[in-house]
């Protein structure tokens, strides 16, 4: 990507994101890529030519847009089949109605072909394989051993503590549920609220006389 800059430091100004550009290519390779022209000024058109020695290898699908404030054109890019190996030339914007002409360089090809062909200006870096980060954490520590030291990390005495809570309230409820036939049918009734508020109480008693036990406070 190249970002061109009009209207910046004064009228009909043109400055360059990157004065060379490289698009490395194999013969009958082909690549695309994107001008960013950012207009700092009235709206203008913007005229995109380059040298008669590169015309047959690059393409502008707009060679004459029309800039507001950000236009974006693709460029096609290619080296035909029996094309040379490297080409370099230059890229010209016009703006002011021809009044004022700047370029900035384009590399096509590889210049050494015994270095091969680097496609990395334009790809993007690969990442891990998805089972080695899944297989590890952040950290570089295998995901099962975290979740060992998770579960030796737990308080030993906050598990028992609700454990026993849930037992107690277990017990409640059997506890309450079954006053009815143990009075009889002619005994004291009980009705759902407090029912509840009997377990609840029954709950909170038998916790608070459980963790005062001497091996749960050590």
């Amino acid at each position: 990507m190249q970002q061109i800059h009009i209207n910046r430091l004064g009228v009909n100004s043109i400055e360059f994101e990157t004065p060379v550009l490289d698009v490395p290519l194999s013969p009958g390779g082909e690549h695309s890529f994107e001008l960013v022209i950012i207009n700092y000024g009235s709206p203008t058109h913007v005229n995109l030519s380059v040298d008669p020695d590169l015309e047959e290898y690059v393409t502008f699908l707009d060679d004459n847009p029309y800039v507001t404030h950000e236009e974006y054109v693709p460029v096609v890019v290619r080296i035909p089949y029996d094309g040379k190996m490297f080409n370099s030339g230059n890229v010209f914007v016009m703006v002011g109605y021809g009044s004022k002409k700047d370029s900035f360089t384009i590399n096509i090809g590889n210049e050494n072909p015994k270095m091969g062909v680097s496609r990395a200006e334009f790809d993007e870096p690969v990442s891990e394989p998805p089972s080695y980060v899944a297989s590890r954490s952040n950290t570089g520590q295998p995901i099962s051993e975290l979740m060992g030291k998770s579960f030796q990390a737990i308080d030993m005495r906050k598990l028992t503590v609700v454990m026993a809570a849930i037992v107690a309230l277990i017990a409640a409820y059997l506890f309450v549920s079954s006053i009815p036939s143990i009075l009889g049918e002619n005994g004291i009734s009980f009705g759902f609220y407090p029912s509840v508020f009997l377990a609840i109480i029954f709950t909170v008693a038998a916790v608070y006389l459980f963790v005062r036990l001497p091996f749960i406070r050590r």
